[in-house]
Parts: C-alpha cells; structure tokens; sequence
C-alpha cells in the first residue's frame, strides 16, 4: 500500500507542471495577438493620415489652380484693353509702346501673375503658305529665302515648303517635289494621318515630313507662327519683325541694311509703308509692298500664373480689328 500511494504521488506531483502549460501559452498567444492588433491599427492609422493628407493637398492644388485661372483671364481681359486702347491713340504698332513693354512679376494674392504680349505680324504665318487651297506665292518666297538665310536646304525645288503646303490643304494630291500626304504618313513606325486644315500650332511642324529633325525645327521656331487668319496672307510688321525675317522680304536685303532698319526704327518707328520704302532707297528693292505693314491685327499673349504650388501657363491668340474690337481667337493651357 504504501509503494502503491508513493507512486500515486509521484505520478500525480509529475502531472502538476503539465496542468499549467496550457495556461502559458494562451498567456503568449494572448499577447502575440495584441501586438497584431496593434500593428494593424496603426497602419490603418497611417493610411487613413496619409490619404487625408494627399485629399488636403489635392483640395488645395485644385483651389490654387482654380484661382489661378480667374487670373489668367483677368490677365487675358486686361491686355485686350491695353490693345483698345493702343488702337484709339495712334494708328501704327511698334516695340515701344505700352503693350510691347516686358513687365516683371506682378504679386497677387497667394503668389504672382506674369504676362507678355507680342505681335504676330513679327514672324511668318505658316497657315498664309496656303490661299484659295494653291500655293501663296508671296509666303512662298518669304519662306524659301528664310530657310536659305538659316542654312536650310529648301530652295525653289525645295521638300520643306510643299510638305507645309500639303499638311495644310484639303486634297490629298502630293505636291512635287517633297510633298507628303496620307501615304507617306501611313507608313511610318507610328502612322498618322496629314491634317488637311491650318496648324493650331507651330508646335505641330514637328509632325511634317522635313521637320521631325529637333535641329531643323529649333531653326525655324523663332521665325515662324501658326493661327487662324481666316485664309488671308498675314502682312509683315516692319516696326516689330526682327532680322530673319525681314532679311526673308528680298534677297537684296542683307546684314547691313536689315540692321540700319531696327537701329532706324528705334530712334523713331515708320509711320506707314511708303515711309519704310523711303528708307534707304528700299522703293527699289521691294515692289509689291502688299505683305507688308505698320500696324498689327493679332496679338499672342503668354501668361504665367504662380499661387501656392500651382504654376499655370495660357497662350491666347487675340485678334483686334480696324475698329479696335478685341476677341480671343484660340487659347491654350498647361500646367507645370
């Protein structure tokens, strides 16, 4: 009996630990589990601040950007009266007047506002290479002698000019030698097709056949403009074209007399044409003198708009007519 109870004692004070093992690990699983709960609560939390955040920045870019437009067309507004007003005190345009003068940043609430007028009768209007759906004559030559003065190689028989001509007409016959229309565009790596009306853009040469080289449209871009002219040649300003392109009027304009040009027009610009002409016997070397002007119907304006983080730039072509009516013909917008 009495080995019979030892062992009993034994045996049951061996069973003793094993009771309480369970207890432990519950203990264990009990704070593995809380520690779980707690790392999931705080990367909810985390989320949740994240996305908070991201929805006040956006809320904010969204306010900012908004308030940016309304000073942008206030900017659009103000300049139109600028040109009105341009319009009623002197009938000729030049690069000393009001609207030509290059202001700095203005400050506006939350950030600044700055805006550029500049005159599109200083470069050449692509969209005039095309008139009655043939070839403008004038623009033509303009054009040739521009791309010859740049070291481009167009001349008379050039490829430049009758790919324009094409991308701009509403046929689909290819103008020889080096017009292109849909089949040539079809066929290259990402096909396309030719536009058929005026550029929207000068931007848009880089899609013709001639112009896909960076070098040859970085050549141009400073001398040429695209905008909706109503199918009519767009006359050169002489009292705010530069250089090239007045060197792009005739051959016998060279260096030395389209300098003597701006050097004379700063002193005191041309009233009207027949006193350009005058000058330094020009009558002789220009003939036709259609193309020619002192006074500007379209104006591109660039704004640049900064409030907060927004930064905003518009392009608004206007177009002022003889009676000194302003309107927008085009706008654009990107944001940096």
């Amino acid at each position: 009996m009495l080995t019979a109870t030892l062992f009993s004692r034994t045996r049951h004070q061996r069973r003793l630990p094993g009771r309480y093992r369970p207890a432990r690990q519950q203990r264990g699983v009990a704070i593995i589990t809380a520690l779980l709960i707690v790392t999931i609560a705080a990367t909810v939390s985390i989320s949740i601040s994240t996305r908070l955040q991201l929805d006040v920045r956006r809320t904010s870019n969204l306010i900012a950007l908004d308030q940016a437009q309304f000073y942008l067309l206030a900017a659009e507004e103000w300049s139109q009266r600028i040109l009105r007003q341009d319009k009623k005190d002197s009938k000729s345009d030049d690069l000393t007047e009001s609207w030509a003068i290059q202001l700095p940043p203005l400050p506006v609430d939350g950030g600044s506002i700055q805006g550029t007028l500049t005159d599109l009768h200083a470069c050449i209007n692509i969209n005039s290479l095309v008139k009655d759906e043939a070839m403008n004559k004038t623009t033509q030559l303009q054009l040739d002698l521009l791309f010859g003065n740049l070291g481009i190689n167009s001349g008379s028989g050039g490829k430049l000019i009758p790919a324009i001509k094409d991308w701009i007409d509403i046929d689909l016959e290819t103008t020889n030698p080096g017009g292109a229309e849909d089949g040539y565009y079809l066929n290259l790596e990402h096909p396309y097709r030719t536009a058929n009306t005026e550029l929207r853009s000068i931007s848009e040469l880089r899609l013709i056949k001639g112009f896909e080289d960076s070098e040859t449209y970085l050549k141009v871009r400073p001398y040429l403009c695209a905008f909706d002219s109503n199918r009519e040649s767009t006359a050169i300003n002489v009292n705010t074209a530069g250089i090239e392109v007045l060197k792009s009027l005739s051959q016998a304009i060279t260096d030395s007399v389209a300098g003597d040009i701006l050097e004379r027009r700063e002193e005191a610009p041309f009233a009207d044409v027949k006193e350009f002409t005058r000058f330094a016997k020009l009558d002789t070397i220009l003939k036709d003198t259609k193309h020619l002007t002192t006074s500007s119907d379209y104006f591109l304006l660039r704004t640049h708009a900064r409030i907060g983080q927004a930064s905003t730039i518009m392009y608004s072509i206007i177009h002022r007519d003889e009676a000194g009516k302003t309107s927008i013909i085009s706008r654009s917008q990107r944001t940096l």
